[in-house]
């Protein structure tokens, strides 16, 4: 079973309060506090998109590991630190990381009819409009999670927290795959 990750989003504390305006001034950043509260900060390599809030929080979206995350982290900590930003002291990047969602891609290696699917796999749990979205959405609630299943037997798994927890929703939608 083999997952490619898509997108890891993850967040972490730089400071108790920074001062968005003056980010965007010193750094040449765009900051549009009537259109979204937070400030966009794009790093280049690893390619990952850091929103700062005024809170001192940075949330990481558009990895495609967690080691691209403390990557992110880490340059946007250095950056700030040497533009003069008072910031908390970054120690073990692992330690001070939370990550938020884990989006996995999984093939299930054969077609699938999402008619026949909707029938057999928990009703409670299944739903299927394909007027509305192409995809069967499959719930899954240890490890709480969304699979998002396609007729190519294409599937897509979010809301993990971490790699061992895509591995094993993906083990569970197998399972129930499997039984067709």
């Amino acid at each position: 079973m083999t997952n490619e990750i898509v997108n890891v989003v993850a967040s972490t504390q730089l400071t108790e309060a920074l001062d968005l305006y003056d980010v965007a001034d010193i750094m040449e950043k765009d900051y549009e506090a009537e259109q979204f509260p937070g400030l966009t900060y794009r790093v280049e390599d690893p390619k990952v998109c850091v929103l700062l809030f005024r809170s001192g929080k940075a949330v990481a979206t558009g990895a495609k590991s967690i080691d691209d995350i403390h990557a992110a982290f880490a340059t946007v900590h250095a950056e700030l630190t040497e533009a003069g930003f008072d910031l908390w002291e970054y120690k073990d990047v692992s330690e001070m990381t939370e990550v938020q969602n884990l989006v996995v891609t999984h093939n299930y290696g054969q077609s699938l009819d999402l008619s026949e699917l909707i029938i057999t796999m928990p009703f409670d749990k299944t739903e299927y409009e394909p007027e509305v979205f192409p995809g069967l959405i499959y719930r899954i609630d240890d490890p709480r999670s969304v699979c998002l299943v396609f007729s190519s037997g294409k599937c897509v798994i979010t809301g993990c927290k971490s790699m061992e927890e895509a591995d094993e929703a993906t083990t569970h939608l197998i399972d129930e795959l499997d039984l067709l």
